[in-house]
């Protein structure tokens, strides 16, 4: 990663995180829980995936295995 974009990195929320996986926020935190998804960060009360750990997701499911 960048050390440029760590400063720029925006948090997405789990309303977000829904639309996003297509599942509930329950769904998205037992999955973060477990590793199938990137971490949920806790960041002033508010808890979300950053947008740069989300983006290598979908890069990863992307390339042929």
């Amino acid at each position: 990663m960048n050390p440029e974009n760590e400063f720029n990195d925006r948090l997405i929320r789990l309303p977000e995180l829904e639309r996003i996986f297509g599942v509930c926020k329950r769904t998205v935190r037992r999955k973060a829980e477990a590793g199938e998804l990137p971490p949920l960060v806790r960041s002033g009360g508010v808890v979300g995936m950053l947008e740069s750990k989300v983006k290598e997701y979908f890069q990863r499911l992307s390339q042929p295995s």
